[in-house]
């Protein structure tokens, strides 16, 4: 009679349900089926929080890339209307930078380095270490230039207009071209 219980048991057909959304997973089956399976659970477990990890990151980073587009366009309205062309750029930094005060700031002196490496740019905005590297090839020395530039961002006279991966790329804002204005000799 035993036998015969195993055989009905091992015929009985195996399901396993796995739904990686709600995190539900379902045997059903012969006791050996669910064991064997039980065996695999911590990497199906595994796979489910990597999968939940990756679609909130992506998430994340899609409404942060949205909040940062926003922005953008907010600031490039406000740009239009400041008078930006009144900056003209000349061709070397030695020239941009003499037109500026003598007795100016660490946090104006990158701003001033950063609207030169951003108007360098085709893309028309620069990445922290571009006006780090700028700022050590002509011997403009800060006490710590990336802090600078954040603290200029916090100041909001520069503004985040994309994102590659942990690289940010920022823009003077057009508060920040009003305080270039103001620095000029």
């Amino acid at each position: 009679m035993e036998s015969r219980n195993e055989d009905l048991e091992m015929s009985k057909p195996a399901k396993a349900r796995i739904n990686f959304k709600t995190g539900e997973v379902e045997l059903e089956g012969s006791e050996q089926f669910v064991q064997e399976q039980l065996v695999n659970i911590d990497a199906i477990a595994e796979y489910m929080a990597l999968l939940a990890t990756n679609n909130s990151a992506y998430e994340e980073s899609l409404v942060e890339q949205e909040e940062i587009a926003i922005v953008a366009e907010e600031e490039e309205e406000k740009l239009s209307s400041v008078g930006e062309q009144e900056l003209q750029i000349p061709n070397t930094f030695g020239e941009w930078f003499h037109r500026f005060r003598n007795e100016i700031n660490d946090l104006e002196k990158a701003l001033i380095t950063a609207y030169y490496v951003q108007k360098q740019s085709p893309q028309n905005d620069f990445k922290t270490s571009e006006v780090n590297k700028f700022l050590q090839e002509h011997g403009v020395k800060l006490s710590n230039p990336s802090t600078s530039l954040k603290r200029l961002a916090e100041k909001k006279l520069l503004f985040q207009t994309r994102k590659s991966g942990k690289l940010k790329y920022m823009r003077v804002s057009s508060d920040g071209v009003n305080h270039l204005k103001s620095l000029r000799r």
